[in-house]
């Protein structure tokens, strides 16, 4: 099957560069991949699977935890991009200024639902010609490296959202933070249920790296609120 991350979200994101103000960005990338998210408690029994890759499943499943992936990523933004090198071509710190959506609620909903809606779509196509699995998978990372590389030279993020929060860095602070979340969390991984699964694990490891920088920007955050009380 397509990867979580980037051959779902490369596949959607062009919407965003086509229609920017149709559609919302961080909705669109993690509508894409939040299908996927099932496979955190793979072989738990709880009730996510197949239920997320469902049709109906877009609305119980992958709307709420969209949302709340576009919640927190734009509440870490600032802090995450700030602790990130230049990036070159990919303006890595103009992510930063995805804490403000630019758009009204019912654009984020109804991109999410949209990017999720892509997400199985690309997911029965796969299915239907097996063969496109490794294809697949090379086509993604060639066309998110070109797509984030477009976004980034052309500052479209600037564009689109304006500039940047400043916001202090304590890289020492943020990366210690960052890693005390992902390194455990990533040594638990190949104990846990369905860790042969490929796709189960690439999931599990997504989260484990995604919950460390949410934690080394929710101490840095914290850190400077107390500097300023």
């Amino acid at each position: 099957m397509p990867s979580t991350f980037p051959t779902h979200p490369a596949a959607i994101l062009p919407l965003k560069l086509w229609r920017p103000r149709w559609f919302d960005g961080v909705a669109l990338v993690l509508g894409a991949a939040s299908p996927d998210i099932a496979y955190l408690v793979d072989g738990s029994g709880l009730p996510v699977w197949p239920l997320s890759h469902q049709w109906h499943g877009l609305f119980l499943f992958c709307l709420p935890v969209t949302l709340l992936g576009c919640f927190l990523t734009r509440r870490a933004a600032p802090a995450v991009a700030a602790h990130l090198p230049s990036g070159g071509p990919f303006a890595l710190r103009d992510y930063g200024a995805l804490s403000d959506s630019g758009h009204r609620w019912w654009i984020t909903a109804l991109s999410a639902l949209i990017g999720a809606a892509s997400h199985i779509l690309l997911d029965d196509l796969e299915q239907a010609v097996p063969v496109l699995e490794i294809p697949a998978h090379v086509a993604g990372l060639v066309a998110m490296l070109a797509l984030a590389a477009l976004i980034g030279r052309r500052r479209l993020i600037h564009r689109w959202h304006g500039e940047a929060p400043t916001v202090p860095t304590n890289p020492t602070r943020f990366w210690t933070a960052a890693a005390a979340v992902t390194t455990p969390l990533v040594a638990l991984i190949p104990f846990l249920p369905a860790a042969f699964l490929p796709h189960t694990t690439g999931v599990r490891l997504l989260t484990a790296a995604a919950l460390g920088l949410l934690a080394g920007a929710a101490t840095t955050t914290r850190s400077r609120a107390r500097t300023t009380a």
